[in-house]
């Protein structure tokens, strides 16, 4: 299984950087986990859209969101004249009410056609050919869900957004990877709950309770300008494993 990172900052990019969005492949498939700007484009840098076999949401907020709306657009005129045939889309249960409601009715319908909606329910599990997902409810200011990915033997959870959760620990137990949010700069870990996001050092407690194999981190805090080494830091103090920090582009072996 290989994830490459395709945007890792919130709530908006810098320039030339993307929101979040990650790239799993592994056994032929390949799965989108998020969609937030700029991701499409750095997507279509390593790959194609057409080779997606399904697209996850973890929230609504519009930095893992907005992309989607792009992705509708190449679904529909990528193969012009020709329509690609409608993507698997797992997200919250409201998504496809809520995504497309500023569109007028007819631009509705056409966005709600080119996708396959799959409505993500925390404790289930869903199987995109021989990927097996499984979902847990974060701790974050909308309905929000961690996702864990298995497949060929190797095990990678994604925390999305979230603040510290009993229920992302659970999910993210015994990964090879656990790509992790840490939106607080050090130091901040006093708002997490306020605004259910963690520090770098709240995500490598996450990792050691979860006896996780190697942590990523991602999700970094544009205004507050580059502190990944500060973050890489202060996690490595609390985690024994590896500590890495998520580079744009990058492919990284879980």
């Amino acid at each position: 299984m290989r994830l490459t990172v395709l945007g890792r900052w919130s709530p908006y990019p810098p320039a030339g950087g993307a929101c979040p969005g990650y790239l799993v492949e592994a056994a032929g498939r390949r799965l989108l986990l998020d969609c937030g700007t700029g991701v499409l484009a750095n997507l279509q840098s390593i790959a194609s859209i057409f080779e997606l076999a399904a697209v996850v949401i973890t929230h609504l907020h519009p930095d893992h969101v907005l992309d989607v709306f792009v992705l509708k657009q190449a679904l529909e005129f990528g193969r012009f004249p020709q329509v690609a045939p409608p993507l698997r889309l797992l997200a919250p249960p409201d998504a496809l009410q809520a995504l497309p409601a500023w569109m007028p009715e007819e631009s509705r319908e056409a966005f709600r056609a080119r996708f396959h909606f799959l409505p993500i329910v925390a404790g289930t599990a869903a199987r995109i050919g021989p990927l097996v997902l499984r979902f847990a409810a974060a701790a974050h200011t909308v309905p929000c869900f961690a996702v864990r990915v298995e497949a060929e033997g190797r095990v990678m959870t994604y925390s999305a957004d979230t603040a510290p959760s009993p229920a992302v620990t659970a999910l993210a137990d015994g990964a090879h990877l656990f790509l992790c949010e840490n939106t607080l700069p050090p130091g901040e870990e006093g708002r997490s709950v306020e605004v259910g996001h963690l520090s770098a050092r709240q995500a490598a407690r996450i990792a050691v309770q979860a006896d996780a194999r190697r942590l990523l981190l991602t999700h970094f805090f544009t205004p507050a300008g580059d502190y990944t080494e500060e973050a890489k830091a202060a996690a490595a103090k609390e985690f024994g494993g590896q500590v890495l920090i998520a580079e744009e582009l990058h492919t990284y072996e879980v």
